[in-house]
Order: structure tokens, then C-alpha cells, then sequence
């Protein structure tokens, strides 16, 4: 009966020694945990957390950072019976209602978020991150004023805190505030001069007030953090067309191409860059493999008929603007050039149909008043040609040769005070042939 007693006895020290070491037992599990989780091996660390919880359910330390080894992970239903947990054994847990709110703005739940944030705010209001986080549920519910507000918060609590700049940007950009966002955007490149979206999102400030340079100066950073963007290089190289730095273009959208060799806007615009370097045939290729790419887009056609406009071959150019026209029916600029083309083959009446259709689709293009009135001329309708010369010079004054050609139409309907008048006016303007019309017509009033 003593050995008994004595053998219940052991069991129980042994008992009480095991209760007393199991809080010890689940810490130093934990602390490994710590060690995989400061090595980025959240795997391996969620195992130690999970043996930390086997010998103490309650270590609130080992569930808080198992919910975030999970959340990690990607193990989004895990993390969260993990928070849940958490906050029911402890309801003060800051780190609990937040890290809980970004698993719930991951899962784009974000009234829930919202929820939690407001708690985590309750618990402390000297974290900027909270403030951060409200902002971006506020933003994303379009709610730009709050979102501004506690941006402001978290800057005031940060002044260094990039992301909240970077944020603070965008929020000002949905407000109308371009400035300003672009003032944050420059703080968050000054603090992080790898936010690639920073970048990106300036560039478009840049583009609105044709800073095409500083455009380009953008591109150059992103680029740098992303050598193998390929929208990068192709926006670049848009940009060089802007400022005329052809070769700089064409050096980016060989890049383009290389990177993606079926990208029919980069053989397009790279088209573009040859022919301003009077390299027809190459950019007549480049025109062609984008229509082999995309057949239906009308702009290679017109940049091909602009090409043989220049070679000069007008049959193939008006071929090329039928094509233009065929695919985007109100592309007025394709019917100015085919009624040039047309022209520049004496046949006028035609060229006058598609000044004619130029008007129609946009009544503003000054240069199809001037090649009607042209043709009109040249077709002895000096009455309406003249019409057509006032509408081009009300809003031209400087073409000394519409002044001359308006002129010799004054003439014709022998209107001589203004024909004289309007020699006089190209001759001002440079045109030496108006002072030989003044000797022929206008001896009276030659200067």
C-alpha cells in the first residue's frame, strides 16, 4: 500500500512539473517561430506557432503570429480563424483587430475592414499605419475626402512615410488637385526612388501639360527599375516622336519590338520614326507588319499614303487613304490628303468631293478650305474659291500665298481694288510673285 502511495505521489510532482513547464515548453517553441518568421520562412515558422499552441491553446503571441504566418501564406481562411481566436481571448489585441482588417481588405471585404480599423483606431491613434489603411478603404469606397484626412493624420504622426504620400497623391488626383498629387508624388520618389508606380502615375501629370521631357525623364526611372517593360519603351520612344529626337524613338521601339515582336502600335509609331528620317521604304515595312498584325486599324494606311505623298507617288497614296477611310469612316484627315493627292493629278472635281467630306467631319480644318479654294480656281469658280480663301485666312493670316491666289481670283470676277489689295498683302508677307501681279494689274497701286 506505501509503494502506492508513493508511485501516485511521483505522478502527480510529475504532473504539476509538466503543467509548470508546458508555458515554457510552448514559449520556446514560439521563439523559434520568431527565428523562421524573421527569415521570411513563414512556413516552417507556422509549424513552431502551431507547437507553441499544442502545449498552451492561450499564448496569445503564438496565435497572433501563426495569423500572420498564414496571412502570409496566402492561407486566408486559416489566418482568420486565427484573429478570430485571438480577439475572443483577448478583445483589446490592436495587433488583432489590424492585422484582421488588412486579411478583410485582401478579401476585399471591406466593410468588415472598415470595422476593424475603427477598432484598431480606438486602441491606438498614434499609429500611422491605421490612418494609411482607413485611407485606403476610404479611397476605394470613392469616400476621397475622408481618405485625405487621414492621410494628413498619418503624415502628421510620419513625416517620412512614402507609401502615405504616394496614396495622398492619388486621393488628390480624384479630387481635381493635380498639383498637389504631383507635389506627393515627388515627396514618396524623394523618400523611395523605386516606387515604380509613383512614377507611372506622375507621368500622366506630365503628359496633360506636355512636358513631354519630363515624360521622357520618367520613363528613363522606370525603366531603370523595369528593363524589360515593354509600354515603357514604347511610351518613351512616343514621346522622343513629340520633341523630335527620331533616332532616340526609334532606338525605343526596336526595344519595344524585341521584347515583344507582335505589338503592332510599336511597328506603327517606329514606321512613324523612319519616315521623319526620310527612310520610306523601312518605315513602308514597319507600316505593313502592323497591318499584318492588325488589319482593321486606319492609321498605317494614312501613314502609308502620307509616305507615298512624299516618294511621290500619288495612285498609291490614294489607294492607301481609300483603305484609311474604309476603316474609320470619318477620318477627315485621309480625305484632306486624298483630295490633295487627287489634285496634285488635275483631277479637281474630285479633289473637291473629299475637301468637301473633310468639312463634313470636322468643319474647323482650315486646310480644306484652302485646297478647295485651290481647286475651285483652278476650275474658274472664282466667286466660290473666294469664299473658301476668306474662311482659310480668318483663321490663317500668314499664308502670303492664300493673300496671292485669293488675289488672282479678284481679278478673274475683275475686282481689281482687291485683288491689288490682297497683293499687296503677300508681297508683305515674302511672296515675290505678288510683285509681279502688282506690275501686271496694279501699276496704280504698286509700292
Amino acid at each position: 500500500m506505501k509503494k502506492w502511495i508513493l508511485i501516485s505521489a511521483a505522478l502527480i510532482i510529475i504532473i504539476i512539473a509538466f503543467l509548470v513547464l508546458k508555458p515554457k515548453i510552448s514559449n520556446n517553441y514560439y521563439q523559434k517561430g520568431q527565428i523562421y518568421t524573421d527569415s521570411v520562412k513563414y512556413d516552417v515558422a507556422a509549424k513552431y506557432y502551431s507547437k507553441a499552441l499544442n502545449f498552451n491553446k492561450k499564448n496569445i503571441n503564438a496565435l497572433l503570429s501563426r495569423a500572420n504566418a498564414y496571412y502570409q501564406l496566402e492561407q486566408e481562411s486559416d489566418a482568420l480563424v486565427d484573429f478570430n481566436k485571438l480577439l475572443e481571448l483577448d478583445t483589446e489585441n490592436f495587433e488583432g483587430y489590424f492585422g484582421r482588417s488588412l486579411l478583410f481588405i485582401r478579401q476585399d471585404d471591406l466593410k468588415n475592414a472598415l470595422s476593424d480599423l475603427n477598432r484598431a483606431l480606438e486602441l491606438n491613434k498614434e499609429n500611422p499605419d491605421v490612418f494609411y489603411f482607413l485611407a485606403y478603404v476610404k479611397s476605394n469606397l470613392n469616400e476621397y475626402d475622408l481618405a485625405l484626412e487621414y492621410l494628413n493624420e498619418a503624415i502628421q504622426l510620419d513625416s517620412v512615410y512614402a507609401e502615405a504620400y504616394h496614396q495622398r497623391g492619388i486621393v488628390k488626383a480624384n479630387l481635381g488637385d493635380l498639383e498637389g498629387s504631383v507635389e506627393d508624388f515627388n515627396k514618396a520618389l524623394e523618400l523611395d526612388k523605386d516606387n515604380l508606380d509613383a512614377y507611372q502615375r506622375r507621368v500622366k501629370y506630365r503628359i496633360d501639360k506636355d512636358d513631354y521631357k519630363g515624360a521622357i525623364a520618367d520613363y528613363d526611372a522606370i525603366i531603370k527599375l523595369d528593363a524589360n517593360n515593354q509600354n515603357a519603351y514604347y511610351q518613351r520612344g512616343y514621346f522622343k516622336l513629340q520633341i523630335q529626337d527620331f533616332e532616340g524613338a526609334l532606338a525605343d521601339f526596336n526595344k519595344a519590338i524585341e521584347i515583344n515582336p507582335r505589338d503592332a502600335k510599336s511597328y506603327k509609331k517606329r514606321g512613324n520614326a523612319k519616315a521623319a528620317l526620310l527612310k520610306y521604304d523601312d518605315a513602308l515595312s514597319d507600316y505593313d507588319k502592323a497591318i499584318e498584325l492588325n488589319s482593321s486599324d486606319h492609321e498605317p494606311y494614312y501613314r502609308k499614303g502620307l509616305v507615298y505623298m512624299h516618294k511621290p507617288d500619288h495612285q498609291k497614296a490614294i489607294i492607301n487613304f481609300n483603305l484609311a477611310v474604309k476603316y474609320k469612316n470619318d477620318y477627315f484627315e485621309s480625305y484632306y490628303l486624298r483630295g490633295v493627292a487627287k489634285a496634285m493629278q488635275q483631277k479637281y472635281e474630285a479633289s473637291i468631293s473629299d475637301f468637301n467630306q473633310t468639312l463634313k467631319y470636322n468643319k474647323n480644318y482650315s486646310d480644306a478650305y484652302l485646297g478647295r479654294a485651290v481647286s475651285l480656281g483652278i476650275l474658274e469658280k472664282h466667286t466660290e474659291a473666294i469664299t473658301d480663301y476668306d474662311k482659310y485666312i480668318e483663321k490663317v493670316k500668314s499664308n502670303g500665298n492664300a493673300y496671292l491666289n485669293r488675289g488672282v481670283s479678284y481679278i478673274n470676277i475683275s475686282n481689281y481694288e482687291k485683288g491689288c489689295s490682297d497683293f499687296n498683302m503677300a508681297l508683305e508677307l515674302g511672296v515675290s510673285k505678288a510683285k509681279e501681279m502688282l506690275n501686271m494689274y496694279c501699276k496704280s497701286n504698286n509700292k
